[in-house]
């Protein structure tokens, strides 16, 4: 039975609630501080990507550093640190080279967090069954829509600028959580694992796994870009747009809490998939130029497109990924779903300044590939189910 309350339940979930509480100010409405200094729309496209195509070289050796000695503590903590110290900077940015630069080195301190809480907290569900990784990980949707609703209100009251001010200060929430909830030396993540276990390839199964995931996730790209904006042009005011953000949040909040327990229990490919079919369904309605109650409907989509898809893929790297290397692997992911984000949000800027909503649409060719891998990948593990991974 999973436990619904207990001390190490109250410090992951509290761990998560901090960082998604920064990203939930981040996400909607750092867009729209870039264009409050001017910057062109296919620039906003470059700035935005830029975190992620860091994140593409960034993310798998940072989180390698978990595997050793440097451990997930000392990772998170140096992470929040870097946010501390160079989000006030971009308050003096003049110009769009400066942003950019400053943006990269931001993003190399984000890109560790994260997987970095995903990764100890799926260590956590393996060795303790009983903990539930979707309600330890929903604590993070909850706040993350309790940002949206209070960003959205800060930023029609005091302007954009209000945004950078929230991202200097939440870092210290972040590190109070990390102290308490992640060992001081990794022990936690280590238990089960094979110490000076000869490094091997991951499974190959798990690399199409992992590309299908991360491609179902790309398809957000246009989304995080430019929804915002997009909803700004139609009109809506930025207390609704922290709405929009939150309808897809709730919804998203009760596919954690009760599919979450999927992870350290099956392969997750079944999530994988549904969030793969939702996203081509979402991003070509989107498309069409929907009022406010279509668009509110269209973002509890979002439980699927990212909830159910990101507990699949969680449950993926838990069962299938080698227990030495579990670091390894959860960096992998996380810079291939950059690498398909960056590509996305790149290319989104480019086609939202020619042709507006339907950048929408031209996100849901990778959720159809992504459905077509994960079948590839369930016949594969249908026919070899002596998986080589880690159990769980």
């Amino acid at each position: 039975m999973p436990l619904p309350f207990s001390a190490a339940s109250v410090r992951l979930s509290a761990l998560h609630a901090a960082s998604f509480f920064s990203h939930g100010f981040y996400l909607p409405f750092f867009p729209i501080w870039l264009k409050s200094r001017d910057l062109d729309p296919a620039v906003i496209g470059i700035v935005v990507a830029i975190p992620i195509m860091v994140r593409i070289l960034a993310t798998a050796p940072l989180l390698s550093l978990a595997d050793r000695s440097f451990g997930p503590r000392r990772l998170l903590l140096a992470s929040h640190l870097g946010q501390m110290v160079v989000f006030p900077l971009l308050m003096f940015a003049q110009d769009s080279a400066t942003i950019i630069a400053l943006v990269a080195l931001v993003a190399i301190a984000q890109a560790a967090v994260i997987p970095g809480n995903d990764l100890v907290t799926t260590a956590a569900v393996q060795n303790d069954p009983r903990l539930h990784y979707g309600r330890l990980r929903g604590f993070g949707s909850i706040s993350f829509f309790i940002a949206n609703i209070v960003a959205g209100y800060l930023v029609g009251a005091f302007g954009a600028d209000i945004v950078l001010a929230a991202l200097t200060v939440i870092p210290l929430l972040c590190m109070a959580a990390t102290i308490s909830a992640v060992p001081a030396h990794g022990a936690d993540l280590s238990a089960r694992g094979s110490a000076g276990a000869p490094a091997k390839g991951l499974p190959a199964v798990l690399w199409i796994v992992m590309i299908a995931a991360a491609m179902t996730q790309g398809t957000h790209g246009a989304l995080n870009a430019f929804a915002s904006i997009y909803w700004q042009s139609q009109g809506f005011a930025d207390s609704v747009i922290g709405y929009f953000w939150a309808a897809g949040v709730i919804a998203e909040i009760v596919v954690f809490m009760v599919l979450g327990n999927a992870v350290g229990r099956g392969s997750g490919l079944g999530l994988i998939a549904i969030g793969a079919a939702a996203a081509v369904f979402r991003f070509t309605l989107m498309s069409f130029h929907p009022g406010a109650a279509l668009t509110l409907g269209l973002q509890t989509l979002h439980s699927l497109t990212f909830g159910a898809s990101h507990i699949g893929a969680m449950a993926a790297l838990t069962a299938l990924a080698p227990l030495h290397a579990r670091g390894r692997a959860q960096g992998i992911y996380g810079s291939l779903a950059a690498l398909f984000t960056a590509a996305s949000t790149i290319a989104s800027g480019l086609i939202y300044k020619e042709a507006g909503a339907a950048v929408f649409a031209a996100m849901a060719p990778l959720g159809a590939i992504g459905l077509v891998l994960i079948l590839v990948a369930s016949r594969m593990l249908k026919a070899q189910p002596q998986r080589a991974g880690a159990g769980g």
